[in-house]
C-alpha cells in the first residue's frame, strides 16, 4: 500500500480567502500549460473550472473547446474542507481522492492537501504516486501558495 502524498503549506491570508482562492479562483492559479489533459497533448487548455459546491464538478475545457471530467466534490465544508474525487486524463473507475483542509493560524492560514488512494492505480500505483508528489509542489505548494499571497 501506497502512502498518502501530503503537502503542507502556510499562506498569507485568511482561512475565508485560501479556501476561495482554491476553490472559485481555480482557473486563474491552475497551471493550465504543464498540468491538463491539453498539456498531455503538448496542448494548453483553454480553462479549469470546479462548480464549488457538494457534488460540484471540475472539468477542463481543453484547447480544442471540449469539456473533460478531472473530478467532483466529495466534500465541500466551506472555509474548511474540500475533499474531491480526483481522475484527470481517466475514467471515473480510476479516481485517487484528494482532501485539502484549511486551518486559522493567526494572520496566515495552513493549508494541507492530502492525496491518497493509489490502490486504483494496481501495478501502476507507486508511479503515480511519485508523479504527483512531484506535480503537487509546482502545482500547490508554488502556484496555488502565489495565488494566495
Amino acid at each position: 500500500m501506497q502512502e498518502p502524498v501530503v503537502k503542507t503549506i502556510s499562506v498569507p491570508c485568511s482561512q475565508e480567502t485560501a479556501f476561495n482562492t482554491f476553490a472559485n479562483d481555480l482557473n486563474a492559479w491552475w497551471p493550465k500549460d504543464k498540468h491538463s489533459v491539453s498539456a498531455m497533448g503538448g496542448e494548453i487548455a483553454r480553462e479549469v473550472k470546479f462548480d464549488a459546491k457538494q457534488g460540484g464538478e471540475i472539468t477542463e475545457v481543453m484547447h480544442d473547446g471540449t469539456e473533460t471530467l478531472w473530478g467532483s466534490a466529495r466534500e465541500f465544508s466551506p472555509h474548511s474542507k474540500l475533499s474531491f474525487a480526483w481522475h484527470i486524463g481517466k475514467s471515473a473507475d480510476e479516481a485517487s481522492f484528494v482532501d485539502v483542509t484549511f486551518e486559522a493560524a493567526g494572520d496566515m492560514t495552513k493549508v494541507t492537501l492530502t492525496h491518497h488512494g493509489w490502490e486504483v492505480f494496481g501495478d501502476s500505483a507507486a508511479a503515480m504516486r511519485e508523479g504527483y508528489n512531484n506535480g503537487w509542489v509546482h502545482v500547490f505548494e508554488t502556484c496555488f501558495a502565489k495565488a494566495c499571497g
